[in-house]
């Protein structure tokens, strides 16, 4: 198959979570080209490929599916073709890593038992644990389950991983606080939800500092912030966007406390109401050792270079998949990029010369 190919049809055609509709039509095309496949869908995009060749356990092998609400401004030449969408975290290469892998399997003949999953729903919408939900993967006897991540930060083909907590849990949040609108003439009658909203904003780092000294221990982080109507009125409401992040579900659990408190405070102190809504999260990456030491060893022997990574703050629902199997996830560098066009940036786009090493390090790991 021509790779390159597939991964420039599959990047122009991004959906979102749950809406990868065109994104599962074409690679279930490409799957009719091989044999010896079972396919299995959902009530919802996304598609296991079921290679029961040989005896004993299963090893899963996922690619996620969605993109972005980003607009492209790569200047490529096989640009996205939904407005306001685009591959901006490779998910297209992920998924023409995989069909890469199953033609070789097929071609290969390969004698074992294998799963490849076509994952929807990364990005922030829960595709792993609905996937999860629906009980198919319990059918099988899944021994290691693999994901590789591309990154943008490192030369094409540099592969990179840790034993143990690689990848932080992530708690998506929406803080509102609502107050009472006034004119600006007559502010007093008015409860000023923005000044709520800007001094919660505020406090939260001071108490994040005190409370965790040590730097990069765990994260909260407010991207966006609303409020208001108009230019001459007290804000009746202000809305802010962010995330919270941690190493350990200890760590998770201090922080959410910490940021519960700073509301309560800011709620007496102001006189507003508010609430904290509580939306996506992902469980920690956790790294089997015994894995990422066979892929120490399997990239030493096709000498593909090999670094050892550190921990991050990047969010990733495959932690499901580590909580429930062995498994591992690794980085793929796709080419260093001097404007830091990396993850989720409308620049982003990565070396299709990594494609063919994806498929290699995921075939030594069969």
């Amino acid at each position: 198959m021509d790779l390159n190919k597939i991964r420039k049809e599959l990047h122009k055609i991004p959906e979102l979570g749950f809406e990868e509709v065109k994104t599962q039509k074409y690679i279930l095309q490409l799957l009719e080209n091989f044999d010896g496949l079972k396919i299995h869908t959902f009530d919802f995009p996304g598609i296991l490929v079921e290679y029961s060749h040989g005896l004993g356990n299963y090893k899963l092998f996922r690619a996620d599916m969605d993109g972005l609400p980003i607009t492209e401004s790569t200047n490529c030449g096989f640009e996205s073709e939904h407005k306001g969408k685009m591959h901006a975290c490779g998910h297209d290469m992920h998924m023409t890593i995989l069909i890469g892998l199953i033609e070789k399997v097929v071609a290969d003949n390969i004698e074992k038992n294998l799963l490849f999953l076509f994952q929807p729903a990364e990005e922030g919408k829960g595709g792993a644990t609905r996937i999860i939900n629906t009980g198919i993967l319990d059918k099988f006897d899944i021994s290691e389950a693999y994901a590789l991540h591309v990154n943008g930060g490192m030369k094409t083909g540099v592969i990179a991983s840790k034993t143990g907590i690689f990848f932080a849990n992530t708690q998506e949040i929406e803080v509102v606080f609502k107050g009472k609108s006034a004119h600006v003439a007559f502010a007093e009658k008015g409860i000023n939800a923005l000044s709520a909203g800007v001094e919660f904003y505020l406090e939260i780092a001071d108490e994040i500092k005190r409370k965790f000294p040590l730097e990069k221990s765990v994260i909260c982080a407010f991207g966006k912030m609303n409020a208001g109507v108009v230019m001459n009125a007290v804000p009746a409401e202000c809305r802010l966007e962010g995330t919270f992040r941690a190493f350990t579900n200890e760590d998770h659990e201090i922080l959410k406390a910490l940021i519960e408190n700073v509301k309560s405070r800011i709620v007496m102190k102001h006189s507003v109401d508010a609430e904290i809504i509580y939306k996506s999260y992902y469980k920690e990456v956790i790294n089997n050792e015994r894995l990422f030491e066979k892929l120490k060893v399997k990239t030493s022997e096709i000498g593909v270079e090999f670094k050892e990574a550190e921990m991050v703050f990047t969010g990733e629902d495959f932690g499901f998949f580590t909580e429930k199997y062995n498994g591992l996830l690794f980085w793929l560098g796709v080419g260093y990029k001097e404007d830091n066009a990396d993850l989720h940036s409308p620049q982003f786009l990565p070396d299709e010369k990594a494609i063919s090493i994806g498929i290699d390090i995921f075939f030594q790991l069969i």
